[in-house]
């Protein structure tokens, strides 16, 4: 099992920080473009060479985001209206990860096959979003991140629009 913290600033127009593991020392670097509307995220690793990229698409109902990883794999999250809280979907080919949590606490499960592989919690009573990762299959590393900047977006839409 490993931990990762990520640190962002209170005012921010664009995100640039990085992701730190347990010693402190950079993991992922994260960029993000500006856009006057969606949203485009450069993740890379430790060196600086670029390992997936998110994307916002526009013109859906509900946020829809795109992750492309440089090894040609391409994830789908799709926003989900349910009458009791807002769910994720994910369409990853031959893969079954699903988001199981929900925005009020903060709190979320990344599963494959029903397995945690992972855990998200956005700490509250914070200058700035603090997130803490749990990423219990280091194979899954990668996509365990992207899916915490795409939830971190999400939350930040639902905490906007109240």
């Amino acid at each position: 099992m490993k931990k990762l913290y990520v640190k962002q600033k209170f005012f921010k127009i664009t995100d640039h920080y990085p992701i730190l593991d347990e010693n402190k020392e950079p993991v992922y670097y994260v960029d993000q473009d500006f856009t006057f509307l969606g949203l485009v995220v450069h993740v890379s690793d430790k060196d600086h060479r670029e390992i997936f990229t998110i994307e916002k698409e526009l013109f859906h109902i509900l946020p829809e985001f795109v992750i492309k990883f440089v090894d040609g794999k391409t994830a789908r999250l799709k926003s989900r209206f349910n009458l009791i809280h807002k769910a994720i979907d994910v369409i990853f080919p031959n893969m079954y990860i699903s988001i199981e949590g929900d925005f009020l606490s903060r709190e979320f499960v990344i599963l494959n096959k029903m397995s945690p592989i992972g855990r998200m919690t956005r700490k509250i009573f914070t200058i700035g979003d603090y997130f803490e990762i749990e990423i219990l299959d280091e194979e899954y590393a990668d996509i365990i991140v992207a899916f915490m900047i795409a939830m971190d977006y999400l939350i930040d839409i639902s905490e906007n629009s109240n």
